[in-house]
């Protein structure tokens, strides 16, 4: 999460293509941080997949195991 405000509608407003003018007057501050970690969630997520680690059998059955 960005917290400087500025950061953020400048980060937004290169991702949109758009001036962070229009921005503001399109989306309010807090569906462009939503839409801010999402992005960074999802790019975050891909990059994980990318590396392809797997976890161990162990892990697995032991975090998710219902018993």
């Amino acid at each position: 999460m960005i917290n400087d405000e500025k950061k953020l509608l400048n980060y937004m407003s290169k991702f949109y293509k758009i001036p962070a003018a229009e921005l503001t007057q399109k989306y309010t501050l807090t569906q462009l941080e939503d839409a801010y970690n999402e992005i960074h969630y999802k790019t975050r997520y891909e990059k994980h997949l990318d590396k392809d680690e797997t976890l161990p059998n162990e892990y697995v059955m032991k975090e998710f195991s219902p018993l």
